[in-house]
């Protein structure tokens, strides 16, 4: 009990609250720890008995069941407006700098920084390729806001650090903020289990300086503008391993019909290609339907007007996708 004493507060104004009502609750916690305790001890010494006949019942009644639950009644009566009060510092919102929509999928995590036109996304780990965990890079000082969601199953988005964590749930955004005052690397997971290789699910949170911030966006945005690649006929090829894509930048010539071979060499898992305008997804080119692995389809794709396009597996996201080139011919 001395050592929880030393827990960090956190990294956000909001992370001090919740540790702020901890240290609430082991207070009223600890006087009901000691008289339980007494109590225990007390009976053991004072009804202690050495034979085998039943012990005479001397207490007991209605009196025994009010006290039984007056008690924890008033406990809770005490607690609950620091607790309300918690809850409503953590759903105070306000004009966030950063807007970032978060994906969880079987293992991995994806950032899409909504404001800023890019996204960054985690390798999930297999049984041959190691994991690459997504870094959320977040500016000290300035209010984040989180659109959390999931693609499979119910993840749980958890950065210690911040003294809270909240689920990921397919089909539902969950909306939530806080404002990192600390800079630093922190460890984060995802807490709930979802499958084979839950716990390799992490992430890191690295807070920066508003500098390094916008030198790390415009980086991002410089890579991802610099990802090109030539035509090279009409019979395009996709292999998904290991939840990736062995390609991130398919080509063809604009108005011209062709062809997507994919082969899904991942077992029991689904995957299919569809191409987008963006990793926004406000228009769909196109949409293959979904194949469970190990199998293979070929699909037939009708011509695009020249432009940069982007292909992606619909069931994992930005963690398989990559450029599409539409070449205007020579």
């Amino acid at each position: 009990m001395l050592l929880s004493g030393c827990a960090k507060q956190g990294i956000s104004p909001q992370s001090k609250d919740v540790h702020q009502l901890y240290l609430i609750i082991m207070a009223l916690a600890l006087p009901v720890f000691v008289a339980v305790e007494a109590l225990l001890i007390w009976c053991i010494v004072r009804y202690r008995k050495r034979d085998d006949s039943s012990a005479t019942q001397s207490v007991g009644g209605n009196r025994s069941l009010v006290v039984f639950f007056t008690i924890p009644a008033v406990i809770v009566a005490i607690l609950f407006p620091f607790g309300e009060r918690t809850l409503m510092a953590l759903e105070k919102t306000t004009t966030p700098q950063v807007h970032i929509k978060v994906e969880g999928f079987q293992w991995e995590w994806t950032f899409l920084y909504l404001s800023e036109g890019i996204f960054i996304s985690g390798k999930t780990a297999s049984e041959d390729a190691p994991q690459v965990p997504a870094v959320m890079e977040l500016p000290v000082g300035e209010p984040v806001e989180i659109e959390l969601t999931s693609r499979d199953v119910i993840h749980s988005f958890f950065v210690p650090d911040l003294r809270f964590k909240r689920d990921a749930i397919p089909g539902r955004t969950t909306t939530f903020q806080f404002t990192p005052t600390v800079l630093g690397t922190y460890h984060s997971q995802c807490a709930e289990f979802c499958g084979l290789y839950h716990s390799k699910m992490t992430f890191e949170v690295n807070v920066v300086s508003a500098v390094d911030y916008q030198a790390w966006i415009l980086q991002q945005r410089k890579e991802a503008k610099s990802v090109t690649c030539d035509p090279n006929g009409t019979d395009l090829s996709l292999i998904a391993h290991n939840i990736s894509w062995n390609q991130y930048c398919l080509a063809v010539p604009a108005n011209t019909a062709f062809t997507v071979s994919i082969d899904n060499q991942d077992p029991g898992i689904e995957h299919n290609f569809s191409i987008y305008d963006s990793f926004f997804e406000n228009t769909n080119y196109f949409k293959a339907p979904r194949i469970t692995g190990v199998s293979s389809e070929t699909v037939d794709v009708s011509g695009l007007p020249p432009g940069h396009y982007y292909f992606q597996c619909d069931v994992h996201g930005p963690a398989m996708s990559g450029a599409f080139i539409v070449a205007p011919k020579s």
